[in-house]
């Protein structure tokens, strides 16, 4: 999978660029706040459909501006197909998004035509912050895997919302009750689907994960990672067992729920935990091995995503390489060189990954120009 082109206009501090990129290594170099994690950011969601910097849309407008774009022309290597994205959002809170020139609503829409992988100093977040962090980032993997998740997602946070609003008026308005039973039914079917395409993600991701950290760490190092759920005391993927356990959990905890007005149980709530060598990473382990961790987790996931898409993902470092020592920068060049994965590499100085990697084609930004060097 390759992003041959991409147009800005009115994006950051982007007034209008159109660019071709190489289909290896391209090197984003300049000083900082010149806009390279703005190019990497405008890629990024050209595959999501949202920053992962968590700015909101308004907040991508350019300056004095009304409306942004982003436009990326996309070759899939597996079926020989080029595709073209667009994406428009002005100040009315208007969002289009076109797919071959075919307007879409849902952003749902445009998972599978350009799969990203992005590693940045703000991952560690992963494994230092708190259970929202690693939900968000599980759902997004999932999500450009699988659209019907996406889809799921957003129902069960609809329908979440709406069964808080009920049991807040059943604990201060004494009515309604009745109607509990039909917001469980639609809150234990997302949710359920929720918690088993979580599940099954892991499955797939934790050994790819734990074979490089060994590799990483000169086998020093196991990594594991465990899904911590309310619903769950044993791990299952049968959907019909999660959605059983799921009812009875929520029958037991009816009272509880409704006098502190909120939803205690369901995926909202759960949360990965992190190992290295039977140890808690986030309590124990020091920031390396949590970098290294991250690293791990990013690598296993590129892999992933080829064995059950055919092809790679586009890789986004922003800013990294330079907190990765030698032999961790050697292990992720290399790996990038034998699977000749399309790359993006934002730094100040990049020069050292220039000289050992061939084919890489090297932009300059300053103050939101770029140019080829």
């Amino acid at each position: 999978m390759i992003i041959n082109k991409l147009i800005l206009e009115n994006y950051r501090n982007y007034t209008s660029l159109d660019i071709n990129f190489s289909e290896n290594i391209n090197l984003i170099v300049g000083d900082n706040a010149q806009g390279k994690t703005n190019l990497i950011e405008a890629i990024y969601y050209l595959a999501i459909g949202k920053t992962f910097r968590g700015a909101k849309d308004k907040e991508l407008i350019y300056f004095k501006q009304d409306f942004f774009r982003i436009k990326g022309q996309i070759n899939t290597i597996r079926s020989n197909r080029s595709n073209e994205l667009d994406i428009y959002y002005d100040q009315k809170k208007n969002k289009l998004l076109k797919i071959n020139g075919v307007k879409y609503k849902k952003i749902s829409s445009l998972f599978g035509y350009l799969h990203v992988i992005i590693f940045s100093p703000e991952d560690l977040k992963i494994i230092k912050e708190g259970p929202s962090e690693r939900r968000r980032y599980i759902d997004i993997e999932i999500s450009q895997l699988d659209r019907l998740y996406y889809d799921d997602l957003k129902n069960y946070y609809k329908v979440l919302t709406q069964r808080n609003n009920l049991l807040k008026e059943i604990k201060f308005k004494k009515q309604n009750k009745d109607l509990l039973e039909l917001w469980d039914n639609q809150l234990i079917s997302y949710g359920s689907r929720i918690i088993q395409k979580r599940m099954e993600f892991l499955k797939k991701l934790v050994p790819l994960a734990n074979k490089i950290q060994k590799i990483i760490t000169n086998d020093k190092e196991s990594l594991n990672i465990t899904y911590s759920s309310l619903v769950l005391k044993r791990a299952t993927l049968d959907l019909g067992e999660i959605e059983t356990v799921f009812r009875n959990s929520l029958q037991e905890i009816t009272h509880e729920e409704i006098k502190r007005a909120s939803s205690l149980m369901g995926p909202h709530r759960d949360d990965l935990t992190f190992y290295i060598n039977n140890q808690e990473l986030k309590n124990y382990g020091s920031q390396g091995q949590q970098r290294t961790a991250v690293l791990s987790l990013k690598l296993a996931e590129i892999q992933l995503f080829f064995l059950i898409n055919g092809e790679y993902p586009v890789l986004l470092l922003d800013d990294v390489m330079s907190e990765l020592d030698d032999s961790r920068r050697e292990y992720l060049l290399n790996l990038i060189k034998e699977k000749n994965i399309q790359t993006f590499v934002t730094g100040a100085n990049i020069e050292m990954i220039n000289q050992k990697i061939e084919k890489s084609k090297i932009f300059l930004i300053e103050k939101g120009k770029i140019k080829q060097n």
